[in-house]
């Protein structure tokens, strides 16, 4: 009896039920999580000794946790929520198959977008409304209330208020139905990756022997993919503003942002060479994220990498100490 108690209310269980009601049960404070939801699933995994056990305590804890935020009545946040099950599912699998850091985030982009649009499509046919539109509408809602707030206002200067305007129009006319895919396909590229750096970097400390995956700044993408972010610019200037343009704005985005990843890992291994001590390395981190132009620098120096391999210049032989 007691062992069943124990196998009821394991770790894997108490942690899978926590993880996945939060969002549900506390959106205003986290949210955030779900963002996050494949680090544990891919950590817990990863680290069994009985793989078929894990995942049946694991499925346990994602009924109480339903279960849970039905009562709460929150049924459709959980089940967003659950759409990062998938995630973390391919990137055990693919560890275990040995694949690198850049295919197994090719696998998880692509089951993670099939179980966003799954998602989004089963809620746009209950709610009997395309989910895009929906979400294009609320977003120039939004712009057009902001708008309305600016011209409400007596502190503004005239001046001020008709370049306000005129950006907002911009955004809301022609920005915007031009981004939004992109900035989508963003998201989900974003999700992958943090869902990657964050899962290998918790097995690095509490499992290193069942890592698979070198630390964060040694991760590389393929060469080839260059021509991604070549094709993506062709389509862009070339396209004359329809299917094909929005096309290459798309991938451009999403391009981009996975080059941006790159030259973060380039610039990671030159701050773990120089010995630069934890603090400041997290001062770094933040200063670069916020400054438009540390951004755009780092994606320029990781679509140089491709043929520069900066890389080469960190130290050999130093101890993988974390997904720094």
């Amino acid at each position: 009896m007691q062992g069943g108690r124990r196998a009821a209310f394991s770790a894997e269980f108490l942690l899978i039920t926590l993880f996945f009601l939060l969002p549900a049960a506390v959106p205003p404070l986290f949210a955030w999580l779900n963002c996050l939801l494949a680090a544990p699933v891919f950590v817990l995994l990863q680290v069994s000794e009985d793989e078929k056990r894990t995942a049946g305590r694991m499925r346990n804890g994602l009924l109480a946790a339903a279960a849970a935020a039905l009562l709460l009545g929150q049924p459709v946040l959980f089940l967003f929520s659950a759409t990062m099950l998938p995630l973390g599912w391919i990137l055990h699998r693919s560890a275990q198959r040995g694949a690198s850091p850049a295919a197994a985030g090719g696998a998880g982009l692509a089951v993670l977008g099939l179980s966003w649009l799954a998602f989004w499509l089963l809620l746009g046919l209950a709610a009997g409304e395309n989910p895009y539109s929906s979400l294009l509408h609320q977003l120039d809602s939004s712009l057009a209330r902001l708008a309305e707030a600016y011209r409400a206002s007596s502190e503004i200067p005239e001046e001020l208020l008709r370049d306000m305007e005129l950006i907002t129009a911009e955004l809301r006319n022609v920005l915007l139905p031009k981004i939004l895919p992109g900035l989508l396909a963003g998201t989900a590229v974003f999700t992958v990756w943090l869902n990657m750096v964050a899962g290998s970097g918790i097995l690095r400390r509490l499992r290193a022997e069942r890592a698979v995956w070198h630390p964060y700044r040694n991760w590389r993408l393929p060469d080839a993919l260059v021509w991604l972010l070549i094709a993506a610019a062709g389509l862009a200037l070339l396209g004359g503003g329809g299917a094909l343009a929005q096309a290459g704005y798309t991938l451009g985005i999403a391009a981009g942002l996975l080059y941006f990843f790159q030259g973060a890992a380039v610039f990671a291994s030159l701050l773990h060479r120089w010995s630069v001590p934890t603090f400041w390395r997290a001062v770094l981190y933040f200063f670069v994220a916020v400054q438009g132009y540390g951004v755009l620098l780092l994606t320029a120096a990781g679509v140089a990498d491709t043929w520069a391999d900066f890389r080469r210049l960190a130290q050999e032989g130093r101890p993988d100490d974390g997904a720094s």
